[in-house]
């Protein structure tokens, strides 16, 4: 046996010394009042009468003193956490691994889950171990707590774990660790290094849930959006699911289906590109569902409000007939001398850029000399685009369909370099702060065939979306997203601001929970709809862990569950009856 909360000399001394201390003051004679009575005639007659006591009344005190003892052990037992000891190879360091998968949230046939199930078997490994150092790390997390020898710290920890998906992240490590336990159900399949003990928590439970979900934006003016809807049973038996769809405050779907074991449902509608808000959100439930994180799932449809575009230009000309036939920009023409800035998402600036730059995010297209922009370099004739960088700007444009007549670079401008020609001026170019976001094209479009070239409209199609949109609005997993650099703020579903981590060049948040994310960065604004539903989650009749391991419900399990919290409820239940019996004179 060991101690959590101290060492086991010092935890049979306190159970002892509690004893003692409890017999003593059982034993402890209170001294009688003294009162003055005027004769002793009646009381000698009393006390010296002899009558025969019954068994009960020989004994009756000590079963009380028995019964006192036994309320003093138990709460010494209940504050030194006594646990069994797994084995002897158990000792040393020791470091306890919880699979935070999703699935873990499922619940089991009792009134627990799986990952309240991992956590009271880890507590009692930690408890096994009582004087070894152990360490608690999560597949999302990595490490928690620890290396400590301190329970109540590892038991704490544990506590205030919650799954937090972490597919895609590594193996935990703790350095010089002599044993390491994982706990997992087996849903996600992982490499463990050797040597690791595994302890199944897995439990074939049915369950129903949304597998895929979005909404496909119109092609063109006339077209509707499309939602997409599927949903599987993973149950041995058909039953009844509801299905409900929302967009905004507004029901577009609310039915109960009969569905099939295993069999899968799939809802295509179309709904009009604005009538109404962007966020759409589908729920099922049912009777036999186990598991509630994929009950419900958000998309976002960027379509739902057009894109309010600003040209400032003289002669607009071909970029201003393009925004005009796209159904999800709504464009305004302005002339240089009459433009003010307004509440636009995107401006373009045509051959001319005024003093200061705007808050708005802006397409540049052949900028004079400016603070903001730069000073102009030496112009290149027929440049000849050849060198293409990683950027979405330039997502699908072909470069061998220009004929570029000139172009020229800009220096001192804050400006990155995208796309260059044979020489290394500048073709297409960048700026992306915080302060700051702009595309900037070093050519005009009538010193070019790009008005007649295929890859036009996708350039300033890529361009407008990209200023006015940092994130894509296309459904992702939980976990860390790159942002550009730009990037201001990250609001989570629940109104919390997601802490960014920067680099050189871009921003990283983590997204961990499922919901929708407000990405906001330097005058421009996304929502990312983050989700986990998915087959190879939902399907809580599956697991990767071997079939003799999943059987046996975890395999080399270290212990059973703590016993120890009974001790108060013992004392408690001990004290109730000495008083009840007191009150009635049954014992003393």
């Amino acid at each position: 046996m060991s101690f959590g909360a101290m060492a086991a000399w010092q935890a049979f001394l306190l159970m002892a010394v509690a004893v003692a201390a409890a017999v003593y003051l059982f034993r402890l004679r209170v001294r009688p009042p003294k009162i003055a009575v005027p004769s002793l005639l009646l009381w000698r007659k009393v006390l010296d009468q002899k009558r025969d006591l019954s068994w009960w009344e020989r004994v009756r005190r000590a079963v009380s003193l028995v019964a006192t003892a036994l309320v003093a052990l138990a709460l010494a037992l209940a504050v030194t956490r006594p646990g069994p000891r797994v084995t002897a190879a158990s000792r040393g360091r020791l470091l306890i691994v919880l699979d935070s998968s999703w699935s873990m949230r499922a619940k089991t046939t009792g009134s627990e889950t799986r990952w309240r199930r991992a956590v009271a078997e880890a507590k009692a490994l930690a408890q096994s171990a009582a004087g070894d150092e152990v360490a608690v790390a999560t597949t999302a997390d990595g490490l928690v707590e620890g290396p400590t020898s301190d329970t109540a710290l590892i038991e704490t920890a544990l506590d205030r774990l919650r799954p937090a998906g972490g597919e895609g992240t590594a193996w935990p490590r703790v350095g010089n660790a002599d044993q390491v336990h994982f706990f997992t159900d087996g849903a996600i399949a992982r490499p463990n290094e050797p040597g690791v003990v595994v302890h199944s928590v897995y439990e074939p439970v049915p369950n129903v849930g949304i597998t895929a979900f979005g909404v496909r934006p119109p092609t063109s003016a006339t077209d509707k959006a499309h939602v997409y809807l599927e949903v599987v049973n993973y149950a041995s038996e058909a039953q009844d699911v509801r299905v409900s769809l929302t967009r905004g405050q507004a029901s577009l779907l609310d039915q109960t289906i009969k569905v099939g074991a295993g069999e899968t449902i799939r809802q295509s509608a179309p709904i009009e590109p604005q009538a109404g808000g962007g966020a759409l959100r589908a729920k099922v439930s049912a009777r036999g569902n186990a598991l509630d994180v994929d009950d419900e799932s958000v998309a976002w449809m960027a379509s739902a409000e057009p894109l309010n575009v600003t040209v400032v230009s003289d002669q607009p000309g071909a970029v201003a007939l393009l925004l005009q036939r796209d159904p999800g920009v709504k464009m305004t023409m302005v002339a240089p001398s009459a433009y003010r800035p307004g509440n636009e998402r995107v401006v373009v600036f045509d051959r001319w850029v005024p003093a200061e730059p705007p808050a708005t995010p802006a397409l540049v297209i052949a900028p004079p000399a400016s603070s903001w922009i730069g000073r102009p370099g030496d112009e290149e004739r027929t440049p000849r685009w050849s060198e293409r960088g990683d950027h979405p700007v330039l997502a699908g444009v072909d470069p061998l369909t220009l004929d570029i007549k000139r172009a020229r670079g800009y220096a001192d401008g804050g400006l990155l370099t995208i796309a260059a020609s044979e020489k290394g001026t500048p073709v297409v170019a960048v700026h992306d702060s915080p302060t700051r976001r702009s595309v900037v094209l070093t050519f005009a479009v009538a010193d070019s065939n790009f008005a007649f070239a295929p890859a036009f409209p996708v350039l300033i199609g890529n361009a407008v979306e990209w200023l006015a949109r940092p994130a894509l609005a296309e459904s992702r997993r939980p976990g860390p997203m790159s942002l550009p650099l730009s990037t201001t703020k990250v609001i989570a579903p629940d109104g919390d601001e997601v802490p960014l981590i920067r680099t050189e060049d871009r921003a990283v948040a983590r997204l961990d929970t499922p919901g929708l994310y407000h990405v906001q960065a330097a005058g421009s604004d996304a929502v990312v709809p983050v989700n986990v539903g998915g087959p190879e989650l939902s399907n809580l009749t599956r697991t990767t862990l071997s079939d003799a391991l999943a059987k046996a419900g975890g395999g080399e399990r270290a212990a059973g569950r703590p016993w120890w919290m009974y001790g108060i409820f013992v004392a408690f239940v001990l004290a109730a009856a000495e008083w009840w019996t007191w009150q009635r004179r049954i014992t003393v």
